[in-house]
């Protein structure tokens, strides 16, 4: 890999990292969740800055090409990000039944306590 090359990936990863803080800064991002894309932006710069590493890496683990463990690597990611993101949306459709039940229940509440009300005054 050329260096000019090089120092471009870690310019614009370093770019990435900036808009993830400033995402974090405006409450667009949850620290939680920012952590996860701040450690993948970190191990972008490894990778770019030390290259052979990656090889060592997937030669070590025994796969035929460097690219098939990055494809392998990206596509296990996917799945826990896919699943993580399942979880939250779980959890947000209990919050969103609950808040409905509660809705309704208020909702009643209101009803009863008006219906009383002009009962009171026909009397």
């Amino acid at each position: 890999m050329q260096l000019s090359l090089r120092i471009a990936l870690i310019v614009i990863t370093l770019i990435y990292l900036l808009l993830i803080l400033r995402a974090v800064k405006h409450k667009k991002l949850k620290i939680s969740l920012s952590i996860f894309w701040v450690f993948t932006g970190f191990i972008l710069i490894v990778a770019i800055a030390i290259p052979h590493a990656i090889e060592a890496i997937s030669d070590f683990l025994g796969f035929t090409l460097t690219t098939n463990m990055l494809f392998c690597i990206t596509i296990f990611i996917s799945f826990y990000l896919i699943f993580q993101l399942m979880v939250q949306l779980t959890k947000v459709a209990k919050q969103n039944v609950n808040l409905i039940q509660e809705i309704s229940r208020l909702k009643k509440r209101v009803d009863d306590i008006e219906e009383e009300k002009n009962n009171n005054k026909s009397e």
